[in-house]
């Protein structure tokens, strides 16, 4: 079992993101904001955090800059006024400077945008505000830490947000003669990213001994660059609605809430995403999104948009209001608790999430498997420390290295189990398994698509007795002798899409098997031939989900909770403070509308669940539901403290006080 240590720092519990992105043209910028009503209305919101603009992505500046380029026609100071006012009200202020985007400054300087391998400047083809980029190699680099020195000296503020970073490579001359000093070869892609890495890096570090100098304890967040490298705290963009969907935060929490920072997780008053001024979302999707960031272990921001004209939409703070003077309630239970865990699901390229652009839909789909089934889990990368974990997941495409192995070894001889699926378990070079104790050989990729398989006995719980599609090739493995298979992989008549110059072959109906296997299991490792992970993702099949929790029962054998009459659409998440844990339940389920717009509109009803809590050698004294502190009645049984909430509709906090 693992119980995770966060350091909470100063992290806010309410917060605002507000966006400001103002299009040229606007005659009458800020003709009514009005700097008390402002701050006044944030407040009156339960708001203690707001991040406010000092520079946006067209590259104006909101206050009188001496270094950028100020709002045509802006008569104000408002990001001094909003500072101001903020701080008499006791909430704290960080400016926002887009650091990725300054279209005002790339008009008059092209010689700081990023060019892209083509030769390009203008990705007109992409148009959106992504068309043109800035080069943090160039003189931006001088002029946007100016802009920073600025903030930093003539306000008081309590933190910098810097947005919009992309390690896209840049190949610019100063690009080009950086890496050919830096010994790196800008034919090669991976070379030229890697320089950009280092560019980027070596500016995030000025930034932070900026504000060391000029505002030493700020918070300083660098939005887009990896987790890892954030010095201070992390901020989650999730906006559910606009392009993350809801599949994003139960996977990113899980691994920001293990890298020891204090964390919150941004979605968005918008119906759908980032500037929508019209839209709002239903309150109930809001409260979905905060308590789900409160049982993750984090807190929580919305983010806005505010009107050309500095008036906040008083509709949106009704609804934010709303919302937070719900949550409130519940900071008793909520501020300074911390996940518990099981086990642990393990990707090394999430050292560099999310600044790499590789995709991790494999870990969003094991993520959603392991919810359904009500598992309790961290997500983490090779760094991670396993020692405290009963298990580890090596999801999809998880390369094993040297370093990697031996923890993996270590973590075998404490008696730790290890499921595996697709790549992963390979070594580097993917010429075999890096650990013998997986009792397998690489024969290499899969050659049949599509594929299917049969179950033994002993994992068929749950699993149809027929041949299983699996939509997703993965990879050819032999079983060596010792090593048990658990499902037969078969192969189709033909493969998908052959052509014959007579036909396509589209009707595929199993043949054989291939006398290979699609689940082996070794000791206490089992290893699935094809990419459960993506394949869920991509495909949700039940009898995959099915097949790891069969997994799973045969080594698991005292999970965190236990539940009975819980549908899967239910978030179950356990959290601990002194004295106590608290298992939190979710009951709102997104619907499809349309095409491809995901609703919350009313949390779902469920009623006769059965919660059991494993005991932990906690002496159990009461049992009630939070925050009116309502006594449930409960038993112990087989280790576990048993209770029946009742009827759970939308969130419900069991408190278990010792």
């Amino acid at each position: 079992m693992k119980v995770l240590s966060l350091n909470r720092g100063s992290c806010p519990r309410r917060a605002i993101h507000l966006d400001f992105h103002t299009m040229p043209g606007i005659y009458d910028i800020g003709k009514e904001f009005k700097a008390d009503e402002f701050a006044r209305t944030l407040k009156q919101s339960g708001v203690d955090y707001i991040t406010v603009f000092a520079r946006c992505n067209l590259g104006f500046a909101y206050y009188p800059t001496r270094v950028g380029t100020i709002y045509p026609g802006l008569k104000k100071d408002l990001l001094g006024e909003m500072v101001t006012a903020c701080h008499r009200y006791n909430i704290r202020v960080a400016a926002y400077i887009n650091a990725g985007l300054d279209h005002e400054h790339a008009l008059r300087h092209r010689e700081w945008v990023r060019v892209s391998k083509d030769g390009r400047v203008y990705q007109l083809q992409t148009m959106g505000h992504w068309f043109r980029t800035m080069c943090l190699n160039t003189g931006y680099r001088r002029h946007l830490l100016a802009l920073c020195k600025e903030v930093l000296t003539n306000y008081p503020v309590d933190g910098l947000f810097l947005d919009c970073f992309s390690i896209l490579p840049c190949y610019g001359v100063e690009c080009l003669e950086g890496m050919k000093k830096a010994g790196l070869d800008y034919m090669d892609e991976d070379q030229a990213t890697e320089f950009c890495w280092m560019v980027t890096e070596s500016f995030a570090e000025e930034v932070k001994r900026l504000v060391k100098k000029h505002q030493p304890g700020i918070n300083i967040y660098f939005n887009g660059l990896p987790y890892r490298l954030q010095p201070t705290h992390l901020e989650l963009e999730i906006l559910p609605t606009g392009g993350w969907g809801y599949d994003a935060l139960p996977f990113q929490a899980r691994y920001a809430r293990g890298l020891g920072k204090p964390f919150f997780t941004m979605t968005g008053r918008f119906h759908k995403s980032w500037g929508d001024f019209g839209g709002l979302r239903p309150t109930q999707a809001l409260l979905f999104d905060c308590f789900l960031s409160l049982a993750s272990g984090g807190s929580c921001s919305v983010g806005d948009h505010l009107h050309p004209r500095g008036k906040l939409e008083p509709e949106v703070y009704n609804l934010i209001g709303q919302v937070y003077g719900e949550i409130s309630k519940y900071d008793e239970w909520t501020v300074g608790a911390v996940p518990v865990s099981d086990f642990v699901l393990l990707d090394p390229g999430l050292k560099r999430f999310p600044g790499n652009r590789k995709s991790f839909q494999h870990l969003s789909g094991f993520t959603r498997i392991l919810r359904e089934l009500h598992y309790h889990f961290d997500i983490g990368d090779d760094l991670t420390d396993i020692n405290d974990y009963q298990g580890v997941i090596l999801p999809d495409f998880v390369p094993v290295d040297e370093y990697l192995k031996t923890k993996l070894e270590q973590h075998l001889r404490r008696g730790g189990w290890i499921i595996s699926s697709g790549e992963s378990g390979l070594n580097p070079a993917k010429t075999d398994f890096a650990l013998k104790e997986f009792g397998l050989n690489y024969l290499g990729p899969e050659e049949y698509h599509p594929t299917f398989f049969t179950v033994e006995k002993e994992i068929s719980s749950g699993i149809p007795f027929m041949p299983i599609a699996i939509y997703h090739p993965g990879v050819a493995v032999r079983a060596n002798p010792g090593t048990k298979i658990l499902a037969q992989l078969w192969k189709a008549y033909s493969n998908q899409g052959y052509w014959d110059f007579f036909h396509e072959y589209l009707y595929n109906p199993p043949e054989k098997s291939t006398g290979r296997p699609a689940l082996t299991r070794k000791g206490n490792i089992f290893h699935f031939s094809f990419p459960v992970g993506q394949a869920y993702f991509e495909s949700a099949v039940p009898a995959y989900r099915s097949l790891v929790d069969n997994c799973l029962a045969q080594v698991l054998k005292t999970p965190l909770t236990r539940v009975e009459n819980c549908p899967s659409f239910v978030h179950i998440a356990v959290t601990s403070q002194p004295k106590r844990r608290i298992v939190h339940l979710l009951t709102w389920l997104p619907e499809l509308r349309g095409q491809n717009m995901q609703v919350i509109e009313q949390p779902m009803l469920v009623e006769d669940i059965t919660v059991s809590l494993r005991r932990d050698q906690l002496d159990i004294k009461e049992v009630y539901l939070a925050p009116e502190k309502k006594p449930l009645a409960w038993e112990w049984k087989d280790d576990y403290v048993t209770v029946r909430p009742g009827r759970v509709k939308g969130y419900c906090a069991i408190v278990f006080e010792t």
